[in-house]
């Protein structure tokens, strides 16, 4: 940090949350004797200032004025850069360039005299337009081929295209060759050169006469950037991007080339020999250069919002800023000659010199004491014992502060958006939507705010984010949660996390949890009685009516009696109901009341289908007996193992093909490259030579790259919906297992393993990490031995290659889950006669947690305990 601060003498904000990057502003007189400043935004604003800075008795009088602004213009495109030149044809005066994405305007700037300095107008007056068939990137003035008195103007399209024009005739185009991305572009008088540089990191010199001959005259012409191979003047290596350059004369009529790159600034000859290079120990981030003296001072802006200024590679001065620009000019003003000139990307722009006003910080002196190692060790005693009784105390802590700062309320409207009036309505696939409201009263003024909403594929939220500053009041969001693609549900979860920063500068978060809407996802479907994957749930009061249950279907559940009463009469009762992903993907999930026993029944074909309705089930009867403290639920059953591990392995294929496709398309990759350089060096050569069918090979390698490409899109997709389906079935068992006799401290190892989330990061996939966990299951508290607990632990992630391995450690685990829980079950006689006993000295769970529809979510994470015991035949064959 510079000991010095830059002094501010004139400064103005532009509005309308516009921005701005390097290309943005210019400083030049046009045909005044002080300089303009004009900027161009991205949003298409146009501004010329012109600072009056006056001097009452010596004192320089500063700030801006409205007589400052003396034009603003708003175009209909944004502005990319702005040039000042001779641009007009039988006119010595000086014209404004302006470069759109797909349009090059010269303009004269028109003084209206008038009696006061509010009475001057200043109009701009287009001179003339040339319109442009590719987005531009950038343009450069200058005497393109030796003209006197006139400039003409080079415009470098995004994919090389360099298009000039000869004031207001059309001149030619032509590609550079070795073109992938546009860097800046300069024009070196002297040498009658253009200068600029790509992506490839080196800095390029194109002679004018050399891309004349190669030019196309005709504006209707379609060149393309294979027809012609213009070779460079020079080239010189940079190995690093290229921020900015500029051209300078020194007094001994010299040019040099003045490049700033990410770590260094390059001085180049006109021959593009080196003279000097300097390195810096920061980030810089834009620069202006000019001769003094036969010298180049060079002003460089640091990330550190300091300006330091070199002479040739010795600093000079370093002072620091009030903010971060991105353009630094130079600029002579009529009572302060040399001021710098700084805009930043939010549209800030300042005039300022070089302060000479000292920090107040004064470094203390070092004091050199020896070390008392004794109370050294009461001292760290002490804070230890601070810092473990905050430790303690940090939940409560956070949670008293958060609730003090501010407080926050979620809503689901559980009536569905349709019609095609409602907004973002487009993008969801059954033409349906729920809106979430999001209530947010700050009790204190909080500096910054964030909210991100998440939710679970494939449903997706808009907008997903909110961002606010200096929130001192009630706050209401809103936004709209649909079904984005056709897949499986893992769960209806929305959850709300708020990020804030309160007025002492506290980060601190606060989560909420609310549910959408089961209709959003899932339609009535009639039931059926024969499916695969059956669940039974075991409760100890009496059963509750579907049609009570599932309320929000009860139009559907009323149609379908008057179908099913001449049938069966149980189920027109409302005993049975089926339900269906409402994107007709999935097998459809049957609900079935027992008639002869407290037992739902929850059956599909699928375990992916059937994850859905397990979780509604629970959930639904937790709200419906949230003020019985007795209740409970209880699983029973075995838990669903072939299911889980045949989408373990059609997940593991997937993954597997999409890894060699991607392996193969960097090996064709390579080999098309490899093509290219080979037909490249057979181009270049100056004797013709043929090209052995390397033209059919190219053409092979890109047919097979194409289909690759397509073979590897079709995959990842299947990939995407493979991982949804196996969140549904992980969320299945694990939603089973906290229903099972699973003391607390063994669930939450459990949990923190079946997680339902299933990520494919590179060089670690899902199943490498649950390889490593089950290790860890089955050498720790499910070991079968002492001698399984003294192997060492796993503790490293290595790639799974064969997936039986894993499917052997994966049924291991769920079987002594399941043994482990039937041997800590009391078997005794009374217990027998009722295959659904119930631990009555255990207190209930579903009380003291489902006082709210959010803690009722949190209910299924620590259901109540029930004793377990193998069914009997009798109950097995029960009719439902």
């Amino acid at each position: 940090m510079s000991l010095f601060k830059t002094k501010n003498v004139w400064s103005v904000y532009c509005e309308n949350d516009e921005t701005f990057d390097q290309n943005s502003m210019i400083v030049s007189p046009l045909n005044s004797d002080a300089d303009f400043i004009i900027i161009g935004s991205h949003h298409g604003v146009l501004r010329i200032f012109q600072p009056m800075l006056d001097i009452n008795e010596g004192i320089l009088q500063t700030g801006f004025k409205a007589s400052d602004l003396i034009l603003e213009k708003l175009f209909d495109n944004p502005i990319l850069q702005l040039g000042v030149g001779r641009l007009v044809s039988g006119s010595g005066l000086n014209h404004l360039a302006i470069l759109q994405s797909k349009l090059i305007s010269v303009y004269s700037l028109v003084v209206k005299e008038g009696l006061a300095d509010h009475g001057i107008q200043y109009v701009l007056k287009l001179m003339y337009a040339h319109a442009l068939k590719r987005s531009a990137a950038n343009f450069t003035l200058g005497h393109f081929g030796g003209t006197l008195n006139r400039d003409f103007i080079c415009v470098q399209s995004l994919d090389g295209l360099l298009t000039i024009f000869e004031q207001e005739s059309y001149g030619f185009c032509c590609f550079i060759s070795v073109f992938l991305l546009p860097g800046p572009l300069v024009y070196l008088k002297k040498t009658d050169s253009f200068i600029t540089s790509g992506s490839n990191w080196y800095i390029q010199c194109f002679k004018y006469k050399n891309l004349y001959d190669a030019g196309h005259r005709t504006p209707d012409e379609e060149p393309t950037s294979t027809s012609t191979s213009i070779l460079s003047d020079w080239d010189f290596q940079m190995n690093e991007p290229v921020l900015e350059m500029s051209v300078e004369q020194l007094p001994t009529k010299e040019f040099v080339v003045m490049v700033l790159g990410e770590q260094n600034l390059y001085c180049l000859s006109e021959a593009g020999k080196l003279k000097y290079m300097k390195r810096f120990d920061f980030s810089p981030l834009c620069f202006v250069s000019y001769v003094l003296d036969n010298n180049i001072m060079t002003i460089v802006i640091s990330e550190t919002n300091t300006v330091l200024i070199y002479q040739n590679t010795t600093l000079k001065w370093s002072a620091q800023l009030h903010f971060l620009p991105i353009n630094v000019k130079r600029a002579n003003l009529w009572n302060l000659k040399g001021c710098l000139v700084l805009l930043s990307d939010d549209g800030r722009l300042e005039c300022s010199y070089l302060g000479t006003e000292p920090s107040l910080f004064v470094a203390p002196p070092l004091n050199y004491q020896e070390l008392d190692f004794e109370k050294a060790e009461e001292e760290l005693a002490t804070l230890n014992k601070v810092i473990k009784d905050l430790s303690n105390d940090e939940v409560k802590l956070s949670s008293d502060y958060v609730n003090k700062q501010f407080t926050i309320n979620l809503m689901i409207d559980p009536e569905l958006k349709t019609g095609i009036h409602e907004h973002n309505l487009s993008m969801a696939l059954n033409n349906q939507m729920c809106q979430l409201t999001i209530d947010i009263m700050a009790h204190n003024r909080i500096e910054e705010l964030q909210l991100t909403i998440l939710v679970r594929r494939p449903l997706k939220c808009i907008p997903a984010t909110f961002f606010k500053t200096d929130v001192k009041e009630k706050l209401q969001f809103t936004c709209d949660i649909f079904l984005d693609e056709e897949l499986e549900i893992p769960n209806l979860n929305c959850e709300v996390v708020a990020s804030f920063i309160s007025d002492s500068g506290t980060p601190r978060n606060v989560r909420k949890t609310t549910e959408i809407p089961l209709g959003l996802v899932v339609k009535f479907s009639p039931p059926e009685k024969d499916n695969e994957v059956k669940v039974n749930l075991n409760v100890n009061r009496d059963l509750v009516p579907l049609s009570v249950l599932f309320s929000d279907f009860s139009s559907h559940l009323h149609h379908s009696i008057s179908d099913l009463m001449q049938d069966n009469p149980v189920e027109a009762a409302g005993n049975a109901a089926g339900f269906a992903n409402v994107t007709e993907c999935g097998k459809t999930a049957s609900v079935l009341l027992a008639k002869s026993s407290q037992r739902y029944r929850i059956q599909s074909d699928s375990l992916v289908s059937l994850n859905l309705m397990v979780e509604q089930m629970v959930y639904r009867l937790g709200r419906y007996f949230q003020d019985d403290e007795g209740f409970s639920i209880n699983f029973s059953g075995s838990l669903p193992i072939s299911p889980l591990i045949s989408c373990v392995h059609r997940h593991f294929q997937v993954r597997t093909e999409v890894v060699r496709l991607q392996e193969q398309l960097s090996v064709l990759s390579s080999q098309y490259r490899l093509i290219e350089k080979r037909l490249v060096a057979k181009l270049k050569a100056k004797t013709p030579i043929p090209l052995t069918n390397l033209g059919i090979l190219l053409d092979d390698t890109f047919t097979e790259i194409s289909t690759t490409t397509e073979k590897f899109l079709k995959e990842n997709s299947e990939l995407r919906r493979v991982q949804v389906e196996l969140e549904c079935c992980l969320n299945a068992v694990l939603c089973l297992m906290r229903l099972m006799n699973v003391d607390k401290k063994s669930l939450s190892v459990i949990e923190s393993i079946f997680q339902p989330f299933v990520h494919d990061i590179e060089n670690q996939y899902w199943e490498d990490v649950i390889e490593c966990d089950l290790q860890y299951l089955l050498r720790t508290f499910l070991a079968k031995s002492e001698k399984d607990k003294l192997r060492a632990e796993c503790s490293s992630f290595e790639e799974v290659k064969y997936i039986s391995k894993m499917d052997k450690h994966l049924t291991l685990v769920l079987e002594r889950i399941s043994k482990k829980i039937i041997m800590e079950t009391p078997n005794t006689s009374e217990e027998r006669g009722s295959p659904f006993s119930i631990k009555e000295e255990e207190p209930p769970i579903g009380l003291q947690i489902g006082k709210s529809s959010s803690r009722i979510l949190s209910a299924r994470a620590r259901a109540s305990t029930i004793s377990r015991v193998p069914e009997s035949t009798h109950e097995e064959n029960e009719e439902v």
